[in-house]
C-alpha cells in the first residue's frame, strides 16, 4: 500500500515540479525587473536633482548685483564661494564675445564662442548637460549655464563645468551597486555621458565592435523608455532605460 501511494506521489511530483520551477524562475525574473526599475529611478532622479540644483544655484548667482555689474572683479568672490561649497565642478563667467573667466585661472586666453552651445546661451537659453572637454581643465565635463539678462537682453552668462568622473563616482556611492550591475547614460549624440567604469565616458557604444550593442544603443536613442538586450565582453546583458526630461540623456541600468 505504501509503495502504491509513494509511486502516485512521485508521478504527481514529476508532473508538477517543472511548472513550479518555471513559476519560480518567472518570479525571479519579475523581481530582477522590479529591482532594475527601482535602481533606474534612483539613478535618473539622483543625477537630475544634482544637475538641477546646480542650475538653480547659477540662476540665483546670475540675478545678483555682482553678476549684473558684468565686472569679474566684483563677482569673483561670490562665484568662488559657490565653487568651494560644491564638489566636482568649476564655475565661470562669459561675455557676449566669448571671452571668459574661471575661478581657478581668471581671464582665459581662449574663448567659448566656438562651443556648440554658445549661440543658444547668448540667445537666452539655459544649457543643461552639453558634453565638452573643458578648455580650462581638460576634463570630460557637462555644461550647465544660464544667461545674465539686462532689460530682456543677454549681456553675459554664468556657467559650471561639471566633472563627469566625479559625478559618476557620486552616483556609484549613492546606488551602491553589486559587481554584476552597472549603469550608464547616453547623450542625444550617442556619446556616453556617465558610466560606472569612468574610462568609458565620451565613448560611443556604437563604435565598440558589437552589432547587438550598436542596435541596442540606436534603440535607446530613438525611444524615451524601454528595455533591450545586447552582447558585450562575452556576456549577454539586459538594460532598462529612460530619458531625462532635464538633459535628454538616456539613463540605463544594466544587469547580466
Amino acid at each position: 500500500m505504501f509503495r502504491k501511494y509513494y509511486l502516485s506521489f512521485f508521478a504527481l511530483f514529476m508532473l508538477v515540479a517543472p511548472q513550479l520551477g518555471a513559476a519560480q524562475a518567472a518570479d525571479m525574473r519579475d523581481h530582477a525587473q522590479d529591482s532594475a526599475q527601482s535602481l533606474l529611478a534612483a539613478f535618473s532622479s539622483y543625477t537630475d536633482l544634482r544637475l538641477l540644483s546646480i542650475q538653480q544655484s547659477l540662476k540665483i548667482l546670475a540675478s545678483t548685483t555682482e553678476a549684473e555689474s558684468l565686472s569679474w572683479q566684483k563677482m569673483e568672490s561670490l562665484l568662488s564661494g559657490y565653487q568651494k561649497s560644491t564638489n566636482g565642478l568649476i564655475v565661470w563667467f562669459v561675455q557676449p564675445d566669448g571671452t571668459y573667466f574661471t575661478i581657478d585661472e581668471g581671464k582665459m586666453g581662449v574663448k567659448l564662442s566656438d562651443r556648440s552651445y554658445f549661440s543658444s546661451l547668448m540667445s537666452g537659453s539655459v544649457i543643461d548637460g552639453e558634453l565638452v572637454i573643458s578648455k580650462s581643465t581638460g576634463k570630460r565635463s557637462a555644461i550647465i549655464a544660464v544667461p545674465i539678462l539686462e532689460g530682456g537682453k543677454v549681456v553675459g552668462a554664468i556657467g559650471a563645468s561639471v566633472f563627469l568622473e566625479v559625478l559618476a563616482e557620486q552616483v556609484s556611492a549613492a546606488l551602491a551597486l553589486s559587481a554584476d550591475i552597472s549603469f550608464f547614460a547616453l547623450a542625444p549624440n550617442g556619446l556616453t555621458a556617465l558610466h560606472k567604469k569612468t574610462n568609458r565616458e565620451f565613448l560611443d557604444p556604437r563604435d565598440l565592435g558589437s552589432a547587438t550593442l550598436k542596435k541596442a544603443a540606436n534603440e535607446m536613442l530613438s525611444n524615451s523608455a524601454g528595455s533591450t538586450t545586447y552582447d558585450f565582453d562575452s556576456v549577454t546583458k539586459k538594460a532598462v532605460y529612460r530619458e531625462s526630461p532635464l538633459t535628454q540623456w538616456k539613463f540605463a541600468i544594466v544587469f547580466e
